[in-house]
C-alpha cells in the first residue's frame, strides 16, 4: 500500500531531551520552547519544522520555515546546538533568537516556558513521563471518525511523471525516487490531521532483486549482497517472495518503525493483487506475478491500530531476476480499517502517468541511459530534499509515540551529521543514495534494506 536525510526531526524542545546534560543537572524543571527542527540542507541553521499550538515559540511568533540562525548571540549551526543552548537555560529566561524569515532576518524573543508546564499539556518531557511506551493499547473510541472532505491533486516534483488525489487537509508527500535511469520508485504518503491514520504507497528505496544462484556465489555475489548491476541500477541477491511473504516482511521491517508492538494477524494470498500489479505494469519478459496481503496490530498513541499490507511481486520465469511491482499499506484504529482502505484505494486509482513521460522512458537508448547515469550524483542531490520530506512526515506520525519515549542524538559516520531522533525503537538506518531513514526496534538490519547504514547513537 513511510523520510544526505537533513531529516526533519520532531523534536520538542527542553533539556530533559538531553540526557548527557540532564543527568548533571538538577531535577528542577528546565526551560522549554516547544519546537520542531531540522538541520538546513547545504547551510548552516536549525530549520522549524513544526511550532508548537499554545507554546512559547508559537506566542512569541516563530513560524514554520524559519531558520534559526542565533540565540542570545550564540550561534546556531545545527538543530543538535539549539538543544544544547536551550537546555542550558531555565524556565522565564529569554532567548532572542536570530531567525531568517525567506530573505528577511528578523530577531524574535521568546521567554521560556517550564518543561514542568510542559508536561501538563503532552508535550515531550523525559522528567515527566514514563521511560517507556506503555503498551496497553486503551479504547478506540477517542479516534477521530476518518472522514476526508476531499481531494488535492499532487504532481512528482522531480520528472512531473504523475499526478496522485492527497485528502485535502491530510499531510501528504509523493514524488519519484531514481537509483538509475532504468530503476525508479514511485511514493506516496498522506498523514491524517490527527496523525492517527497514515497511507502509504510505494518504497522509495526499494532494489532490483535477484535470487542465489550458483554462478553468483562464485563471484561473491551470496545472498544479501547488494552489487552494481551497471545500466540497471543496484541489485541485492533475495531469494524470491511472492506478494504474501514480501507484505509481511516489508510490514515487520518498516512499519514495527513506525507503529511500537507490532504483531502479525494474518497472512494471505491475494491473485486479485497480482492481476492489478501485471496491469500497472505490464512486461513482455516471460513472467509471474503472486499477490498477497498481511495484517498486524499495533499500539499508536495508547490505542490498538490495524495494519494492512498489501504487495505483488514479479519474477521471471527463467529465475533471473524478480521486483515489487504493488505495494501499498495503512496504519489506523482498529475500527476504522475499511474506511482507510477506501481512501486508499481512491487514491490509487486517482494515480495517473504522464504518456510523454512513459514514452520517454520506454523510449530510452543506451547513450541516453548512460548520460543519466552518468549524472545520478546530481539527481541524488535533488531527491534528497524531497526525501527529507517524506522522512519528516513519518516523524510526525510517530511523534505520538515519542512523547512517551523521547530522543536521541544519532550520527552518521559516514556525511558527519548529526540528527535528533525518536526512542520509540532505538536502531535507525539511512539509505545512502536517497537519505531515506528507517527505523528497528533491534539490531538487525532489514532484510530489505541491505542498501542501508546504521547510524550511531551517541546520546540518550
Amino acid at each position: 500500500m513511510k523520510s544526505s536525510m537533513q531529516a526533519a526531526v520532531l523534536l520538542f524542545i527542553s533539556t530533559a531531551l538531553t540526557i548527557s546534560i540532564l543527568a548533571q543537572q538538577s531535577p528542577a524543571a528546565k526551560g522549554f520552547i516547544g519546537l520542531a527542527l531540522a538541520d538546513t540542507p547545504g547551510s548552516r541553521g536549525a530549520l522549524v519544522s513544526h511550532v508548537k499550538p499554545g507554546g512559547p515559540a508559537d506566542g512569541a511568533g516563530v513560524k514554520q520555515g524559519d531558520i534559526i540562525v542565533a540565540i542570545n548571540s550564540s550561534s546556531v549551526d545545527q538543530a543538535a546546538t539549539m538543544i544544547r543552548i536551550i537546555s542550558s537555560m531555565a524556565p522565564k529566561e529569554i532567548a532572542r533568537l536570530s531567525i531568517v524569515r525567506r530573505t528577511e532576518h528578523r530577531m524574535i524573543p521568546v521567554v521560556l516556558g517550564s518543561t514542568d508546564d510542559a508536561a501538563g499539556t503532552g508535550a515531550s518531557t523525559a522528567n515527566a513521563l514514563p521511560a517507556t511506551p506503555s503498551t496497553t493499547a486503551g479504547p478506540n473510541a477517542s479516534a477521530h471518525p476518518l472522514a476526508v472532505s476531499g481531494y488535492v491533486r499532487l504532481a512528482d516534483p522531480l520528472e512531473q511523471a504523475f499526478t496522485v488525489d492527497a485528502p485535502s487537509g491530510w499531510r501528504s508527500e509523493a514524488g519519484l525516487a531514481r537509483r538509475s535511469a532504468l530503476q525508479i520508485n514511485p511514493y506516496f504518503r498522506s498523514l491524517s490531521p490527527d496523525k492517527m491514520t497514515y497511507l502509504l504507497i510505494g518504497e522509495p528505496a526499494l532494489p532490483s532483486f535477484v535470487p542465489p544462484s550458483q554462478m553468483g556465489n562464485a563471484i561473491g555475489h551470496r545472498e544479501g549482497t547488494l552489487y552494481d548491476a551497471g545500466l540497471g541500477g543496484y541489485s541485492l541477491v533475495l531469494h524470491y517472495l511472492p506478494g504474501a511473504q514480501f507484505a509481511r516482511m516489508y510490514g515487520e521491517s518498516e512499519l514495527q518503525g513506525l507503529c511500537p508492538s507490532l504483531k502479525l494477524w494474518s497472512v494471505q494470498d491475494r491473485p486479485d493483487l497480482a492481476r492489478q500489479g501485471a496491469a500497472r505494469w505490464p512486461t513482455i519478459i516471460p513472467s509471474r506475478e503472486d499477490g498477497g496481503e498481511a495484517r498486524f496490530t499495533c499500539v499508536h498513541n495508547k490505542q490498538e491500530m490495524e495494519v494492512r499490507v498489501e504487495a505483488a511481486t514479479r519474477i521471471t520465469r527463467d529465475k533471473i531476476g524478480w521486483a515489487v511491482i504493488l505495494l501499498q499499506a495503512f496504519i489506523t484504529p482498529k475500527s476504522q480499517g475499511d474506511k482507510a482502505e477506501d481512501i486508499l484505494n481512491h487514491i490509487i486509482d486517482s494515480t495517473k502517468f504522464s504518456p510523454a513521460w512513459i514514452q520517454k522512458q520506454n523510449n530510452l537508448s543506451q547513450q541516453a541511459v548512460e548520460s543519466i547515469n552518468r549524472r545520478m550524483q546530481e539527481i541524488f542531490r535533488q531527491q534528497r530534499a524531497f526525501m527529507q520530506k517524506l522522512n519528516s512526515v513519518d516523524e510526525n506520525f510517530e511523534s505520538m509515540d515519542e512523547l512517551v519515549s523521547g530522543f536521541s542524538t544519532y550520527h552518521d559516520e559516514k556525511t558527519g551529521s548529526s540528527y535528533s531522533l525518536s526512542n520509540a525503537n532505538p536502531n535507525k538506518w539511512m539509505d545512502d543514495a536517497t537519505g531515506r531513514v528507517i527505523s528497528t526496534p533491534t539490531n538487525t538490519q532489514p532484510l530489505w534494506g541491505s542498501a542501508y547504514h546504521q547510524l550511531t547513537r551517541v546520546s540518550h
